[in-house]
């Protein structure tokens, strides 16, 4: 009967927490990240994220791997100002920031006009946003992408929270609207078996797109 109590605590703690992994260990350097990305991932090109314009390759510097969950967001959600700095406070910092699920190829110029800005809905009040192209708008803080891939970004951020408990609680909502408006397509789950490959870690929101019904943001 105490073994059975045992196992059953266990089965429960493990379900509790089973949306939380442990974030991928197999990537740690920005530069190594880059070659992966255009070397592996897109070795047979692909299609950018924002526009949707092919490539056969990072173009001689016309295209550049985005971070969706931007590295000034993680410094913030880990309260660290320098790349030498978060390493050393969050040793797992450096596995974050190299993570080839939050990367994405972009036009090098619409990942200047982005800046830092963050993802989210723009709407008919406030500032005028800025027309960036490619059905893409943005003010000096928000972006809002074009609708056949604000699923892609919101699981982006997804796996990011999952792996890595980096808060999304502020953005939760309009992310899950945008996770069930753009289903993941058969582009997006090829590309995850690609990077599952290469580092050991799957995106399951990709996998079981229900598994974001349980997310809380906490």
């Amino acid at each position: 009967m105490r073994v059975s109590a045992i196992v059953f605590s266990f089965l429960a703690a493990s379900a509790a927490t089973s949306l939380h992994a442990g974030g991928q260990n197999v990537i740690s350097d920005p530069d190594e990240a880059s070659r992966t990305f255009w070397g592996t991932v897109y070795a047979s090109g692909g299609s950018t994220l924002y526009c949707g314009k092919a490539f056969k390759d990072d173009e001689n510097g016309a295209l550049t791997a985005s971070h969706i969950y931007n590295v000034k967001q993680i410094k913030s959600a880990l309260r660290c100002l320098t790349d030498s700095q978060c390493a050393v406070k969050t040793p797992q910092y450096v596995f974050m920031v190299a993570d080839l699920h939050n990367l994405y190829p972009v036009l090098t110029s619409m990942e200047d006009a982005r800046r830092n800005a963050i993802f989210g809905e723009l709407g008919e009040q406030g500032r005028k946003p800025n027309d960036l192209g490619c059905d893409t708008r943005a003010t000096y803080h928000v972006i809002e992408p074009r609708d056949a891939v604000k699923g892609d970004i919101a699981r982006a951020f997804f796996y990011m929270h999952q792996e890595y408990r980096l808060p999304i609680a502020k953005e939760l909502e309009v992310l899950k609207r945008w996770h069930q408006m753009d289903p993941p397509d058969d582009d997006e789950k090829a590309r995850n078996a690609r990077i599952s490959m290469l580092q050991g870690t799957r995106n399951r929101f990709i996998d079981d797109p229900k598994l974001a019904e349980q997310l809380t943001g906490e």
